[in-house]
């Protein structure tokens, strides 16, 4: 049985993702936290090690393949409204006292957003 974060990193690894370096960045994780995660799916035989030079690689047995979760248009919209009531906030806290890296958090939650839509394709008004 796997939990729903190593269904997540096998949907990752079946589009073509083998390095923790390129995972931990889709995760929004540290590259030894993917490392962990996908020495764990190892030992529990889904996925295959493969080193190359100094490089190591992650694929999953094939009886282990999992079908992408397909986005519907309300999962879509649902961004949209999210990404604009972001960018409402945005607006607001630009005029309080906050400090950089507060600022920054927000700021990188929006365009994490407008980013997600774009790659989908979809108009942000």
């Amino acid at each position: 049985m796997l939990t729903p974060r190593e269904t997540e990193i096998l949907e990752i690894l079946n589009k073509g993702i083998h390095s923790p370096t390129i995972l931990a960045a889709e995760l929004g994780i540290t590259q030894s936290g993917a490392t962990q995660a996908l020495q764990k799916l190892e030992k529990k035989g889904i996925v295959t090690r493969t080193k190359v030079g100094r490089n190591v690689f992650y694929r999953p047995n094939a009886e282990e393949k999992v079908e992408p979760v397909r986005e519907t248009d309300e999962d879509l919209e649902l961004i949209r409204e999210s990404y604009h009531f972001l960018s409402k906030v945005w607006s607001h806290l630009l005029r309080l006292d906050l400090t950089h890296e507060e600022l920054a958090k927000v700021r990188d939650a929006r365009n994490l957003l407008e980013e997600i839509l774009v790659r989908r394709g979809k108009n942000l008004d």
